[in-house]
Protein backbone atom coordinates (compact mmCIF):
# COMPACT_ATOMS: atom_id res chain seq x y z
CA UNK A 1 0.00 0.00 0.00
CA UNK A 2 3.11 2.28 0.43
CA UNK A 3 4.19 1.97 -2.99
CA UNK A 4 0.70 3.77 -4.20
CA UNK A 5 2.08 6.63 -2.08
CA UNK A 6 5.42 7.57 -3.14
CA UNK A 7 4.56 9.82 -6.15
CA UNK A 8 1.63 12.33 -4.31
CA UNK A 9 4.21 12.06 -0.99
CA UNK A 10 7.26 12.60 -3.50
CA UNK A 11 5.29 15.88 -5.13
CA UNK A 12 4.23 17.03 -1.33
CA UNK A 13 7.83 16.83 -0.34
CA UNK A 14 9.51 18.04 -3.83
CA UNK A 15 7.08 20.47 -5.03
CA UNK A 16 9.44 22.98 -6.78
CA UNK A 17 10.07 24.27 -10.69
CA UNK A 18 12.72 23.15 -12.67
CA UNK A 19 14.35 25.74 -15.42
CA UNK A 20 16.57 25.24 -18.13
CA UNK A 21 18.15 27.37 -20.48
CA UNK A 22 19.17 26.96 -24.20
CA UNK A 23 21.17 29.69 -26.03
CA UNK A 24 22.55 27.57 -29.16
CA UNK A 25 20.25 27.50 -32.18
CA UNK A 26 22.54 27.91 -34.64
CA UNK A 27 21.71 32.10 -34.72
CA UNK A 28 18.86 31.44 -36.34
CA UNK A 29 16.35 34.57 -35.67
CA UNK A 30 12.60 34.10 -35.06
CA UNK A 31 9.71 35.85 -36.90
CA UNK A 32 10.07 38.46 -33.84
CA UNK A 33 14.00 39.38 -33.61
CA UNK A 34 17.00 37.14 -32.15
CA UNK A 35 16.32 36.05 -29.08
CA UNK A 36 18.76 35.62 -26.20
CA UNK A 37 18.27 32.34 -25.33
CA UNK A 38 14.92 30.01 -24.81
CA UNK A 39 13.90 29.20 -21.31
CA UNK A 40 12.00 25.78 -20.23
CA UNK A 41 10.45 26.11 -16.71
CA UNK A 42 8.94 23.22 -15.52
CA UNK A 43 6.75 23.58 -12.24
CA UNK A 44 5.53 20.43 -9.91
CA UNK A 45 2.51 20.76 -7.29
CA UNK A 46 0.25 18.77 -5.47
CA UNK A 47 -3.69 18.90 -5.52
CA UNK A 48 -6.71 17.54 -3.30
CA UNK A 49 -9.47 16.60 -4.76
CA UNK A 50 -7.86 17.63 -8.29
CA UNK A 51 -8.53 21.28 -7.87
CA UNK A 52 -7.13 22.41 -4.48
CA UNK A 53 -4.03 22.55 -4.78
CA UNK A 54 -1.92 22.11 -1.48
CA UNK A 55 1.26 23.52 -1.04
CA UNK A 56 2.65 24.77 -4.44
CA UNK A 57 0.19 25.63 -7.17
CA UNK A 58 1.30 24.73 -10.24
CA UNK A 59 -1.41 25.60 -12.64
CA UNK A 60 -0.76 28.24 -15.32
CA UNK A 61 -0.53 31.80 -13.65
CA UNK A 62 1.58 30.56 -10.95
CA UNK A 63 4.37 28.69 -13.21
CA UNK A 64 3.75 32.21 -15.58
CA UNK A 65 5.03 34.09 -12.47
CA UNK A 66 8.04 31.12 -11.75
CA UNK A 67 8.86 31.56 -15.70
CA UNK A 68 9.19 35.59 -15.70
CA UNK A 69 11.39 35.19 -12.21
CA UNK A 70 13.57 32.98 -14.17
CA UNK A 71 13.82 34.73 -17.49
CA UNK A 72 14.64 38.23 -15.22
CA UNK A 73 17.00 35.99 -13.12
CA UNK A 74 18.93 35.25 -16.41
CA UNK A 75 18.99 39.45 -17.55
CA UNK A 76 15.46 38.91 -19.87
CA UNK A 77 13.71 41.91 -20.41
CA UNK A 78 10.76 40.55 -22.32
CA UNK A 79 9.70 37.31 -23.26
CA UNK A 80 7.48 35.46 -25.61
CA UNK A 81 6.02 32.22 -24.47
CA UNK A 82 5.51 29.21 -27.39
CA UNK A 83 4.40 26.10 -25.60
CA UNK A 84 2.50 25.58 -21.98
CA UNK A 85 1.13 22.41 -21.19
CA UNK A 86 -0.63 21.31 -17.96
CA UNK A 87 -1.17 18.11 -16.56
CA UNK A 88 -2.94 16.81 -13.70
CA UNK A 89 -1.81 12.94 -12.90
CA UNK A 90 -6.05 12.18 -11.67
CA UNK A 91 -5.47 8.73 -13.20
CA UNK A 92 -1.48 8.12 -11.89
CA UNK A 93 -2.86 5.67 -9.00
CA UNK A 94 -6.56 5.27 -8.89
CA UNK A 95 -8.23 5.86 -6.15
CA UNK A 96 -5.69 7.66 -4.57
CA UNK A 97 -4.52 10.07 -7.31
CA UNK A 98 -7.98 11.41 -7.39
CA UNK A 99 -7.40 12.80 -3.50
CA UNK A 100 -3.53 13.48 -3.61
CA UNK A 101 -3.06 14.84 -7.45
CA UNK A 102 0.06 15.80 -8.31
CA UNK A 103 0.40 18.40 -11.40
CA UNK A 104 3.34 19.32 -13.92
CA UNK A 105 2.98 22.62 -16.01
CA UNK A 106 5.70 23.13 -18.43
CA UNK A 107 6.38 26.28 -20.24
CA UNK A 108 8.48 27.23 -23.09
CA UNK A 109 9.46 30.35 -24.19
CA UNK A 110 11.61 32.84 -25.87
CA UNK A 111 13.75 35.18 -23.69
CA UNK A 112 15.24 39.18 -25.44
CA UNK A 113 17.14 41.36 -23.82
Amino acid sequence: MIRYLIVPILFLVFNCAISEKATRFNGMPTSEAKPDHYLKTTSFGLNVFIFIPVKRNAEFPESLETFSDFAKKNKGNKFRLIQKETTKWAFLLPPFSFILTPVVTELVGEVYD
